[in-house]
């Protein structure tokens, strides 16, 4: 686990303080890494997994361990990936809708 502001990733999207990387594995290594750092940071809203981009395989299992594809990014050594994500249930469960979001 590295936070993302630590990572080459830092550079491909607006990340989040508290938002990490974890490395790629099987489904299951993946889903115990991603309880342990949701235990271990109650600020993290959200993990990333960087696969090859286009890897078929690669990305079923990380949706198999209950990720969702966001977008292809470049890396500056010009490494194309796909970011994988999972977020907690308490960002899963926010409002999307403008009107209820806290703007004060």
């Amino acid at each position: 686990m590295q936070y993302v502001s630590n990572t080459e990733l830092r550079h491909t999207y607006p990340f989040g303080a508290s938002d990490v990387t974890v490395d790629f594995s099987n489904a299951l290594v993946m889903r115990d890494a991603f309880e342990k750092v949701f235990f271990q940071d109650e600020n993290c809203r959200r993990i990333v997994v960087a696969v090859e981009q286009g890897n078929t395989e690669e990305i079923s299992i990380c949706e198999d361990a209950g990720m969702r594809f966001v977008l292809d990014v470049q890396l500056r050594t010009g490494e194309e990936v796909s970011l994988m994500v999972v977020e907690p249930a308490w960002v899963q469960n926010q409002s999307t809708e403008i009107e209820d979001l806290d703007l004060k």
